[in-house]
């Protein structure tokens, strides 16, 4: 391998953020990796984040053609879009362009980044509750409950983070214990393993039953934690 690539490998390496075990272990090497060899090319975060877009994009088209003769297209279709998506960030924050300019920081690609991420997952949820309303008796009353909830949970984690930027968080579980609940919520919170898991396996049905249901404990229990706390 190249030496150049391997120096801007653990050069950019440093700039990660933490997620879940999966993502740290799996897909942010590959990103990491991908950003080491287009971080002296002229390709910027923003044109990244395009081609996320158009990855999850491709894999929507892909569950109208054919769900399931396509599914290991579209799996790998989203699984690239998440690595391309941890990609901008990762790129800009070396670079330090965009939102990490440090004299004359963009929100336009802070921007375009989020709202894409948002709008592409309650698209593909919605392209894949279609294919099961089609499918199943009660297809649509498992699709229609879940994307609601979906839409209801992001909607309040980011009223949430708005509401408590500026303020620390020190309500959770102290210890061990914490470290355990964070990871398993990390991983619950990775909507792309709900992908991977129930687009191969052929079972929308179930994608539609578990990730609402995950979803569901985990805005009471923020809900709760949230009303018991000391904000």
């Amino acid at each position: 391998m190249d030496m150049g690539i391997i120096k801007h490998y653990k050069e950019i390496s440093l700039f990660r953020k933490h997620f879940d075990i999966i993502t740290n272990n799996i897909h942010y090497p590959i990103a990491n990796f991908l950003c080491a060899v287009i971080s002296t090319s002229f390709i910027t975060p923003n044109m990244v984040t395009s081609f996320a877009v158009l990855s999850e994009l491709g894999a929507i088209w892909l569950i109208f053609v054919n769900l399931e003769e396509n599914k290991i297209i579209i799996v790998l279709l989203l699984q690239l879009g998440w690595i391309l998506d941890l990609m901008d960030g990762l790129l800009a924050r070396y670079k330090n362009i965009g939102f990490y300019h440090p004299t004359n920081p963009s929100l336009k690609g802070y921007y375009w980044d989020a709202v894409s991420d948002h709008i592409l997952r309650l698209i593909v949820l919605t392209s894949l509750g279609i294919q099961l309303a089609q499918q199943e008796q009660y297809g649509f009353y498992y699709a229609f409950s879940g994307i609601l909830i979906h839409a209801i949970t992001q909607i309040e984690h980011i009223i949430r983070d708005y509401i408590l930027k500026d303020i620390d968080d020190n309500q959770s579980v102290k210890g061990n214990n914490k470290k355990v609940v964070d990871m398993v919520i990390l991983l619950f919170n990775n909507i792309y393993i709900f992908y991977f898991i129930f687009i191969l396996w052929n079972r929308i049905d179930l994608l539609f039953i578990v990730l609402p249901t995950i979803q569901l404990l985990l805005l009471i229990k923020r809900f709760f934690q949230f009303s018991f706390s000391d904000y």
